[in-house]
């Protein structure tokens, strides 16, 4: 089928939530002990069925801990390789603890091609990594010559972690003194989130999700654009993979002999997933909030994936897309093509989107875009995924 929209430039590799530590709030209850993971070959299966897409050019290992994967994540990055793809691991640095430990584990990931490394820490991962271990990690990474360094911290409204005690340990004041090394490292914060759309994690009240702030939101980056290996290896995620075990519309089951193409071409076509990448889950639960004032979606959620939680979880927010969606068909998908009309470099070469039941733009080679739809033949399940 001919592409028009967004297409997929990320995979991801969750080969098993197998950690080394067990934070509270995980969003994939990853935890010591947990067996189910893919075998290199699911893995490698997996990268080149990614690599397919011209549009790719990352894939990321994550999980769980994916460094407990041991040598099969040195093959899984020199693989993504020799297929032109960049790479990146994300860890918690356990395996750091001191420079010497850090450097001997990275010099292998290197010489297989890493690119990236993220680490994550604050007051959840301390609990079972030491800050130190991600010094280790980052200095480690960037001597070596890793092109990219990049510390996550949790963030929260109350926590003893933050970027600034990070950035302010006196090793890593002393290694940023050299600006090459200042160059590769990035320290960020990112705001930690429960499993539960029920769950509530305190945040600064500028962070969180309300009429005021819902205008600042915009459309999902991650959805259609991430593909997702997860430890079942007859599912695939359409998103960036938080929390997507939580709800099916994400979590896609890949059948046997079945493309990764095919696959992607279906989600591309369900309205629910242009809808969140159009506007975003937090635009969608504001409007949800106005057709239902009973729905609670203020002053509750300052992650996106948080809000997604509840858009897909809540059972008033599924109750009024079910019943309202088709008033927003219309306006969604003229968005949708304006967008795809400035994002992507073949439009002129695509003719259609979602020929199949329900949904269609129409992509004439001249003169306007004419968005259609058909609600009558969309409808949404009790999980609240639409379907032909």
């Amino acid at each position: 089928m001919a592409q028009f929209g967004p297409s997929p430039h990320v995979a991801t590799i969750l080969a098993s939530y197998n950690c080394s530590a067990a934070c509270k709030h995980c969003c994939f209850d990853s935890r010591p002990g947990i067996k189910q993971r893919l075998s290199l070959e699911e893995i490698k299966k997996f990268i080149l069925s990614a690599s397919s897409f011209p549009s790719m050019r990352l894939i990321v290992f994550s999980g769980g801990e994916c460094f407990l994967l041991g040598r099969d994540l040195d093959r899984g990055v020199d693989y993504a390789r020799s297929l032109g793809l960049m790479t990146r691991c994300v860890s918690n640095a356990y395996w750091a603890s001191t420079l010497e430990k850090a450097k001997r584990r990275l010099n292998t990931l290197y010489d297989a091609g890493l690119g990236e490394l993220n680490v994550s820490t604050g007051d959840y991962h301390q609990s079972f990594v030491k800050e130190d271990n991600i010094i280790n990690a980052a200095e480690a990474a960037i001597s070596i010559g890793i092109s990219s360094m990049v510390i996550v911290v949790e963030l929260q409204k109350e926590r003893r972690v933050t970027a600034s005690t990070v950035s302010s340990n006196p090793r890593l004041v002393n290694l940023l003194a050299d600006e090459e090394f200042a160059k590769k490292l990035k320290i960020i914060e990112s705001p930690w989130m429960p499993n539960s759309h029920d769950e509530i994690i305190g945040q600064s009240p500028g962070l969180l999700l309300n009429r005021s702030t819902v205008m600042q939101r915009r459309g999902c980056d991650s959805i259609l654009t991430t593909l997702v290996a997860t430890p079942q290896p007859n599912k695939i995620g359409i998103c960036c993979g938080l929390s997507l075990e939580r709800f099916p519309e994400v979590n896609i089951d890949w059948k046997e002999g079945q493309s990764l193409q095919d696959l992607y071409d279906q989600c591309a076509q369900d309205f629910i997933k242009i809808w969140l990448y159009v506007d975003g889950p937090e635009r969608i639960l504001a409007w949800a909030g106005s057709i239902d004032s009973s729905i609670n979606w203020e002053k509750r959620y300052a992650h996106h994936c948080h809000a997604c939680l509840a858009v897909f979880n809540d059972s008033k927010t599924l109750t009024v897309i079910r019943e309202h969606y088709h008033e927003r068909v219309d306006d969604v998908l003229l968005r949708y093509a304006v967008m795809s009309r400035h994002s992507r470099d073949n439009l002129k070469r695509s003719r259609a989107i979602g020929r199949g039941p329900g949904v269609c733009v129409a992509l004439p080679a001249v003169g306007p875009v004419p968005v259609r739809a058909s609600p009558a033949k969309l409808s949404y399940t009790g999980e609240g995924r639409p379907r032909s």
